[in-house]
């Protein structure tokens, strides 16, 4: 039996917590909130998406490869719902693959976690921010309050840096840095875009079907097709949290960046040109953005004929045949220049972390301390939208804790 000590009650620690019980080891679980898995309680807009069926590399960013591999070879989507059966949550499935409790609340999920932790007989100390780890002699100290605690083994699951108003501080980086392990520069993934056109504020609301491509010095990156939705920032929805992660790495090289929307991707550039041609028979009285409205939303025709200033035109019929190519174009690849993200406080995870490279892909233990382990969003990893991070913070809190 071993003296655990496990740092951060989020997602991955608090799966750490109960497979080390399990083994039989004495563990104690710090959060420094005065709840444990604040996050958990914030995904899926209070749904959860626990995992996805569709688990695979393809999914996942981060420097080392292997590591991430192994991780999720060791817990796939059956382990994922074999765990959670021996809590008692049932899952349902959604779009996309996606896996939520069939409760429909995040809630469920953290109940459940926590009674297990606490049946196993897991210390779990609220309210109790770990200030400092020293490792002496082979045990790790860990500093909280007033108070030092004796661990033969330490499991940083800190969180990153994203979402801070959840409790997140990035302090495991500190902890890890303290101990000789390499940072990958962190910033902000699945995160809203910033724009600068004075225009777009007038779309604020109008969330529709897109194709998205990203532009990064002039040349395309990425190509997406999902949900957008104009803000009166910039840009948001599930396409735009596709490219994010690109587009933050692309703000903190200070490269330009744009992106090109192709509003109605369900239709051909000459289709569309030839659908508002004929629409000018019932154009006769009205103003533009009426005659626009359709088959626009009323917010976007306004914003489009702003931005390619036709707020002029007050009969629709009057419409020249270069102004009518206009709109057709700023419907079919509108671009906006993106300034930069919403940065980490809208963050919903973070790239890069500790260097995987430094960690043991079979037990993710430190290859510079023994007895070190590391789990969660701490890591340099990072998944797509749709469960993928959640499933990677439950794999590797599940293999440390196995592995202890």
């Amino acid at each position: 039996m071993k003296r655990v000590g496990i740092v951060g009650a989020g997602a991955s620690g608090l799966v750490c917590a109960i497979e080390a019980a399990r083994k039989g080891h004495k563990v104690s679980l710090f959060e420094k909130n005065s709840k444990v898995g604040r996050k958990i309680l914030a995904t899926g807009n209070g749904k959860c998406n626990i995992s996805n069926l569709n688990i695979s590399l393809s999914r996942y960013h981060g420097e080392s490869v292997a590591t991430i591999k192994e991780v999720l070879k060791r817990f796939d989507t059956v382990t994922c719902k074999s765990f959670f059966a021996k809590l008692g949550l049932e899952m349902r499935e959604g779009e996309a693959g996606k896996l939520y409790p069939m409760s429909h609340q995040a809630s469920s999920v953290v109940d459940l976690l926590l009674h297990e932790a606490r049946s196993l007989g897991v210390d779990i100390f609220l309210e109790s921010e770990v200030k400092s780890i020293a490792h002496q002699q082979g045990a790790f100290c860990l500093h909280v309050k007033e108070q030092s605690y004796l661990f033969d083994a330490c499991v940083i699951g800190t969180g990153s840096l994203a979402m801070p108003n959840l409790g997140s501080s990035g302090s495991g980086y500190g902890f890890a840095q303290s101990f000789g392990h390499r940072l990958v520069e962190p910033y902000p993934s699945l995160v809203q875009c910033v724009c600068d056109e004075a225009s777009i504020e007038r779309a604020s609301g109008v969330k529709m079907e897109a194709r998205v491509e990203l532009y990064i010095e002039n040349q395309k990156v990425q190509s997406v097709q999902g949900d957008l939705l104009f803000t009166a920032y910039g840009l948001s929805g599930s396409a735009i949290l596709e490219i994010s992660r690109n587009v933050s790495y692309a703000c903190l090289k200070q490269e330009r960046v744009h992106v090109i929307l192709d509003l109605m991707p369900t239709l051909s550039k000459e289709a569309l040109q030839s659908l508002l041609q004929k629409r000018l028979s019932l154009a006769k009285g009205k103003s533009l953005s009426l005659w626009l409205e359709g088959i626009i939303p009323k917010k976007l025709a306004l914003m489009i004929l702003e931005k390619e200033k036709l707020l002029h035109v007050k009969d629709a019929s009057q419409l020249s045949m270069k102004e009518l190519k206009k709109i057709v174009f700023a419907l079919k690849a509108l671009s906006l220049h993106v300034k930069e993200t919403k940065g980490f406080e809208s963050a919903e995870v973070c790239a890069g972390g500790v260097d995987m490279s430094e960690i043991e892909p079979k037990n993710l233990m430190s290859r510079k301390i023994k007895e070190l382990y590391f789990c969660g969003e701490v890591l340099d990893v990072d998944g797509d939208c749709g469960g993928f991070n959640l499933h990677f913070a439950w794999a590797s809190g599940f293999c440390v804790g196995q592995s202890l």
